[in-house]
């Protein structure tokens, strides 16, 4: 979160405080404009903010999305006495209200497939990370592999290949791997234990 001059006025998004311009303030694009002091600190108020803001962003691509869908499908649901009559359809030569209806089509095909983009974009802006989920999702991954994986199983690591669990710590393994680097010397060093898998 950057300080800032206000340029324009505006509110905190913590306190409802009025801010003037050229008074100084904390901003950050995912979360809005907060008073010096109100901004969060905290990661779990910090993701609450983000995913405010994400909310309202993903609203409204689906209502966009919701638009585009329903104009589409009123085109392609459109001049229903002619859509099915193959006489119409089949018909050789050009017919001037055939060539517009199938360039409506697929203008309403290019539209169902923006919508669908779209809607995609929603989705993601919901997925709100802050700094230490990745390292929360890996001490998951490591807590894991500690019920499958103890002192003496085969594993394989994503970059040494195979080996054997020679001791375990807080978050990793000491392995010693089958490659060799010398006669009759095998490779062995400690790997962060989400990099590896047991051998099934």
């Amino acid at each position: 979160m950057n300080q800032l001059i206000v340029k324009y006025q505006g509110e905190c998004k913590k306190c409802g405080q009025f801010l003037e311009v050229g008074q100084p303030a904390m901003y950050e694009k995912s979360m809005g404009i907060f008073c010096v002091g109100c901004e969060p600190k905290d990661t779990e108020e910090i993701r609450t903010f983000r995913l405010a803001k994400a909310e309202r962003k993903a609203k409204k691509y689906e209502e966009w999305a919701g638009k585009r869908e329903r104009e589409a499908n009123a085109q392609l649901n459109s001049h229903s006495e002619v859509r099915h009559d193959w006489a119409f359809i089949t018909q050789p030569g050009h017919i001037p209200f055939r060539a517009q209806m199938i360039k409506a089509d697929d203008r309403a095909f290019e539209s169902l497939q923006v919508a669908k983009g779209f809607r995609w974009k929603a989705k993601n802006l919901l997925n709100v990370r802050v700094a230490g989920d990745a390292e929360k999702e890996r001490q998951a991954k490591r807590e894991a592999l500690d019920q499958l994986i103890s002192k003496g199983s085969k594993v394989i690591d994503t970059i040494f290949g195979e080996g054997t669990v020679l001791s375990i710590h807080k978050k990793s393994y000491r392995i010693q791997f089958n490659s060799k680097c010398g006669p009759d010397q095998f490779f062995t060093c400690a790997r962060d234990k989400s990099y590896v898998r047991p051998v099934i």
